[in-house]
């Protein structure tokens, strides 16, 4: 026999046929257009971020191809980085240099060669007379005609006038090496 449905149960038939309707369009529709939407957000964030990047290094080529001009246009040329190997034109330089203090040493340290800008790092020593002559032998070996850096200075003064000027420090020029 067989028994009709009645009015609460028709009802209830009707709502789960409204969850699953609703559910269907969420898991089929809703929910992959909007991972789809988030995913062409993130994309066009993406691009966007690209885009700034890409301007900021465009304008910083520009930025150094002004200063390239500029630099060139000097009536002085720009030092340029001497060619790898270059240990007996630094040894002559810092000689001529040194030769005015009253007593110097140096220490030659490893060469990283490792990329294609060399560096060959000298610890120093010397005694000057005064802190005078002391400066301006450190002031030679900046103004030097090859590129090099003068890192860790230290001076040590004597109690008085009479006493000598002791520079420590390490200096580090710089080379090119081209790849092969």
């Amino acid at each position: 026999m067989k028994r009709s449905l009645t009015a609460r149960e028709w009802m209830l038939l009707g709502l789960l046929g409204l969850i699953a309707l609703a559910s269907s369009y969420v898991m089929l529709f809703y929910m992959p257009v909007t991972a789809r939407r988030d995913s062409a957000k993130e994309e066009t964030e993406l691009c966007r971020l690209q885009m700034e990047a890409a301007q900021v290094r465009l304008e910083e080529k520009r930025r150094m191809e002004r200063e390239l001009e500029a630099l060139f246009a000097q009536e002085e040329p720009p030092l340029g980085l001497a060619p790898y190997d270059n240990v007996q034109a630094v040894m002559f330089e810092l000689n001529t240099i040194l030769s005015q203090t009253q007593e110097y040493s140096l220490s030659f340290g490893t060469v990283d060669t490792e990329q294609s800008i060399v560096r060959r790092s000298i610890s120093l020593n010397f005694t000057c007379g005064s802190y005078e002559d002391a400066k301006a032998v450190l002031q030679q070996l900046h103004d030097s005609d090859y590129r090099c850096m003068l890192d860790n200075i230290a001076v040590s003064m004597g109690q008085t006038a009479s006493d000598l000027v002791t520079v420590s420090g390490t200096i580090v020029f710089f080379e090119y090496q081209a790849q092969g």
